[in-house]
C-alpha cells in the first residue's frame, strides 16, 4: 500500500471516529440548549430550575433524592437538601449547587430572581 492511501485511510478513520465521539453530545444538547430546562421530581410533585445569583437562599438538611429530567438527559437520581426558611413544598435544592433552586411548579411563577427569596418564604 502506497503512502498517500495510508495517510487517505488513516484520514477517513480519524473523521469517523471524531463524528461517533461527538456525536452523543450533539444529540444529548439538541442544539439548543439555551431554551431546555431541567425539571426535577420530588414526592410525586414537578419542580422547575431557577437561578441564584446572590446566594441569598443556603441549603439547610437533607431531605431526600429526587429525579432529575429533561435536556436530553437521562432521569437521574440527585441528593436534595431543603433551603433555610423555605418549605421544601415551595423549593428545593440539589445538594452542593449554589447557583440554582428547583421551584414547584406553579409558586413564583412570574417572580424576577432578586426577589424569589421573599416570594419563597411568603
Amino acid at each position: 500500500m502506497n503512502r498517500r492511501l495510508r495517510l487517505g485511510l488513516g484520514a477517513a478513520a480519524a473523521l469517523v471516529l471524531g463524528g461517533a465521539l461527538a456525536a452523543p453530545v450533539v444529540l444529548r444538547d439538541g442544539g439548543s440548549s439555551r431554551n431546555c430546562s431541567m425539571t426535577l421530581t420530588y414526592v410525586g410533585q414537578q419542580y422547575e430550575v431557577r437561578p441564584i445569583r446572590d446566594n441569598s437562599l443556603v441549603q439547610a438538611v437533607a431531605i431526600g433524592v429526587g429525579v432529575t429530567h429533561g435536556c436530553g438527559y437521562r432521569p437521574q437520581n440527585v441528593d436534595l437538601r431543603s433551603l433555610l426558611g423555605v418549605s421544601p413544598a415551595k423549593a428545593v435544592a440539589l445538594a452542593g449547587d449554589a447557583t440554582s433552586v428547583y421551584v414547584r411548579q406553579g409558586v413564583c411563577v412570574r417572580t424576577v430572581p432578586a426577589a424569589l427569596r421573599a416570594c419563597l418564604r411568603r
